[in-house]
């Protein structure tokens, strides 16, 4: 796409402001999450209102996974106020409740009942996300993930403009990756060494 020029080779940093970006067409597509469907609403001009919408991430065939984001209730084991943090649980897992919380906060919400019904069915911007949801994937389940996430993004950066092939991209990351993990393979290889 950035060799074929189309879609300029910039990060997110490269532009002041997407939104204004976006609604002039300098790049067609923006990959982003949930949260925006309202930057979007209050920040694109009318007139660009019916320009937009939403799609699911593809994948190599058809609708690809991506990786679910926001975060899991707790109630730690020794809490001295384990039923009310259990009752406030149960209150804000309300499919009522996270309806409203949609509303005010543009949030999705995680439980499947709440999108049948009300304002978020008919929301036609998170019907895509509503799907993705069906086809998330955890994260790797290593402390180092966000490092390495943030060295793909970085070699990702150079191979769009050009520094590098892709070839070179994939041996640079695995080698980065490799640096990123080597303590922990040291220490996982010594669990059993007396």
């Amino acid at each position: 796409m950035f060799q074929r020029g189309w879609a300029p080779p910039l990060t997110n940093a490269d532009v002041s402001n997407v939104w204004s970006e976006f609604a002039r067409g300098y790049f067609s597509f923006y990959i982003t999450g949930p949260w925006n469907i309202g930057e979007f609403k209050r920040r694109l001009p009318p007139e660009r209102q019916d320009s937009w919408m939403t799609a699911p991430l593809p994948g190599p065939d058809g609708a690809g996974p991506s990786i679910a984001g926001g975060s899991s209730f707790v109630v730690f084991g020794a809490s001295r106020v384990k039923t009310a943090a259990w009752q406030w649980i149960e209150y804000l897992s309300r499919p009522d409740v996270q309806s409203r919380f949609h509303a005010l906060t543009g949030d999705l919400p995680p439980r499947r009942a709440t999108w049948i019904e009300g304002r978020i069915a008919d929301d036609v911007y998170a019907r895509a996300f509503r799907d993705q949801l069906e086809r998330v994937k955890p994260a790797p389940k290593v402390p180092e993930w966000e490092r390495i996430a943030n060295e793909l993004r970085l070699v990702a950066e150079r191979t769009v403009h050009g520094q590098m092939s892709i070839d070179e991209a994939a041996a640079e990351l695995d080698a980065r990756a490799d640096r990123i993990l080597e303590k922990r393979r040291w220490i996982l290889s010594r669990r059993n060494v007396p």
